[in-house]
């Protein structure tokens, strides 16, 4: 482009105008109560819209569509109604004034233009604009090149400690570990550094890093830092399955980013795929590497095959199985534009804000029972904080409908078996004479990529201490 001089006449060919243009006009007060139509070929003219109008006219009451064009000669106006509740006025015309006849089949057109603008915006705030799915890849190596790539990466972990070269290698085969198809590869190589911990120890925290500060590279060679944060949310289901994909969450980011007082334009993207922590324990956290640049792309998250999931769910749906579920809704936020000290003032505000929406989104694809929204928190904090109080409601729960069946709040103990499938203990509640099953609930370990059995056992018996419940451990049955 070059500078226009400044006493040539204006030039240029402009694409010609839509014929109907519909729009809104502000003055001191705010917004004007009523929109403007224009209409750009002769006879050309703007006017004033307004609906929910009650003028009387002949058509008024009639079956279907009626509209008239009627003067009004106290006011010396013009007025086109309709009996579906709108009305045009204030006609302000360039060139040829037209005839009532031609004045009203131009504002019936204009009537069936604004109809098909009002329907549009309802679909686009009802469903907004489908994005695509990228499914996680799920593909096993090789047996031999899988047994390669666990051996160079529990060595590379081995070494890093004292090998500078080596721990600068680290974070790149993580990375090819984690976004890799085969999770045996990055779960293997951690059990095998069992005996060297400070070795174990690096290959977690470097590997949580890069899920909890993920590093995007864009197309163009940009490289983009984001942070991983979440929202728990437990919900309850009175029938079986469980979906995961929520268009309609979109709706909760600028609300969320509102209510966080963050800076303008930071970038808040929230997920509109949500993890149960069955999702989670399946791969072991492990797919979590991909959800930064997924969303970054402008795409959906996909655990698995879209469809085959959504017959998965339908069917289950139509079972009765009452649930409890507990998940987790991610979002990403530009690095070091939201820290904990701005999250514990505004937590509130911001529940207050996404949680009408987030109901509104969950009811859309699934219907649920009672929901309760936590204050959004950083993502490995946020899947402890998610666990600590679903088994804490659990558990509190079942203690209660013990206590019904025992006739009284003492004389009771608890067993616990760890189910390995499951990465929970399965907590019984047993008289302590005669040992009748008085209840029992699930114990979830906290998903990660090396869940802590041992931290779940300690968590688990403060809580029933508290409760002054004896608790032990039965050993797992093999079958």
């Amino acid at each position: 482009m070059k500078s226009h001089p400044r006493n040539a006449r204006i030039k240029g060919d402009p694409f010609v105008p839509s014929r109907f243009v519909f729009g809104d006009a502000v003055e001191e007060q705010g917004l004007e109560p009523y929109e403007y139509v224009i209409h750009t070929e002769a006879p050309t003219f703007v006017c004033r819209l307004v609906g929910m109008d009650q003028t009387p006219f002949d058509g008024r009451d009639k079956e279907g569509f009626s509209s008239a064009v009627l003067y009004d000669e106290r006011d010396n106006l013009t007025h086109y109604v309709t009996n579906t509740g709108f009305r045009l006025f204030d006609f302000n015309f360039w060139g040829d004034i037209p005839t009532a006849a031609e004045l009203h089949k131009v504002c019936d057109e204009a009537m069936q233009v604004y109809l098909r603008l009002q329907k549009a915006y309802a679909e686009r705030e009802v469903a907004p604009k489908e994005r695509d799915f990228r499914v996680v890849p799920t593909e096993p190596l090789p047996p031999a090149e899988r047994q390669r790539r666990i051996r160079e990466l529990a060595d590379a972990a081995a070494e890093a400690p004292a090998n500078p070269l080596k721990k600068m290698q680290l974070p790149a085969l993580i990375q090819q570990a984690l976004l890799g198809g085969d999770q045996a590869v990055f779960t293997e190589a951690q059990l095998a550094l069992q005996n060297q911990p400070d070795a174990r120890e690096l290959l977690l925290g470097s590997a949580r890093d890069s899920i909890a500060f993920p590093e995007v590279m864009r197309p163009d060679g940009t490289v983009v830092s984001y942070e991983l944060w979440a929202l728990p949310l437990i919900f309850s289901r009175a029938h079986g399955g469980f979906w995961w994909h929520f268009p309609l969450l979109e709706r909760v980011e600028p609300a969320l980013a509102d209510a966080l007082a963050l800076p303008d334009n930071t970038v808040l993207w929230l997920s509109p795929t949500i993890f149960s922590s069955d999702m989670l324990i399946e791969r072991s956290c492990q797919s979590l590497v991909h959800l930064a640049s997924v969303m970054d792309a402008g795409c959906d998250m996909a655990p698995q095959d879209v469809e085959a999931a959504r017959a998965t769910y339908q069917a289950a749906s139509k079972t009765h199985e009452p649930q409890l579920i507990l998940c987790w809704l991610p979002f990403i936020v530009e690095r070091g534009k939201l820290d904990m000290a701005r999250v514990r003032s505004h937590a509130r505000k911001a529940l207050d804000a996404a949680m009408p929406l987030v109901q509104q989104a969950l009811a859309s694809e699934m219907m649920f029972g009672e929901a309760e929204l936590f204050s959004p928190l950083p993502w490995w904090e946020a899947l402890a904080a998610g666990v600590h109080a679903y088994n804490r409601k659990r558990l509190g729960l079942t203690v209660a409908v013990a206590v019904g069946v025992n006739g009284k709040p003492d004389g009771m103990e608890a067993v616990a078996e760890y189910l390995p499938e499951h990465q929970a203990y399965d907590v019984q509640l047993l008289a302590q004479d005669g040992g009748k099953l008085l209840g029992r609930t699930p114990w979830l370990l906290v998903p990660d990529l090396a869940p802590s059995r041992i931290q779940a056992w300690h968590d688990l018996a403060e809580c029933l201490k508290a409760a002054d419940i004896s608790l032990r451990e039965q050993a797992p049955r093999f079958h």
